[in-house]
């Protein structure tokens, strides 16, 4: 039961953690890609410090019943930014001359459904954070301090030499 809720937290912030990377200049996604956003994403953090922070059995409940609550809003913003992203395809690719202002309305509505995901993520990990002790609370502060540490020192040894 543990795993499909760590797994299923990972998922959702995953998702949110990918929407975000994708807006980024390509420039600073580097060559790792967007794996290196990862040390500054807490959504992403968030299943790797809820498993190191030894939650407890009610704990645990609670945070499955979090991730019940926000599911169908979750399941609903999903299908309509992958509509999104089809339209955009759509017009992108179709016979004869695009430009970017004929992407506006649909790059609109992505940035749009992109937002209202970070902003449901943001609920989900607000929610789940008042969960926390102070004691977890301080050693979620430390894995994520450890954590950043090493996606620099990985960002470090891929750094582009140009």
């Amino acid at each position: 039961m543990q795993k499909s809720r760590l797994a299923l937290v990972g998922i959702v912030a995953l998702s949110l953690w990918a929407m975000t990377v994708y807006g980024q200049p390509r420039h600073e996604m580097g060559m790792m890609g967007p794996g290196r956003m990862l040390g500054d994403a807490p959504g992403m953090m968030l299943p790797l410090v809820l498993k190191g922070i030894d939650l407890t059995d009610e704990q645990e409940k609670q945070v499955r019943e979090i991730m019940a609550a926000h599911r169908a809003t979750f399941r609903t913003l999903f299908s309509e930014l992958q509509v999104a992203h089809k339209d955009v395809a759509d017009k992108l690719f179709a016979p004869g001359e695009v430009q970017a202002e004929d992407l506006t309305t649909q790059m609109q509505r992505v940035a749009h459904l992109r937002e209202q995901l970070m902003q449901e993520g943001l609920k989900v990990a607000l929610e789940v954070r008042g969960l926390l002790t102070p004691e977890q609370l301080a050693k979620a502060a430390e894995l994520k301090e450890r954590m950043r540490a090493l996606h620099a020192e990985m960002r470090g040894l891929f750094k582009d030499k140009r």
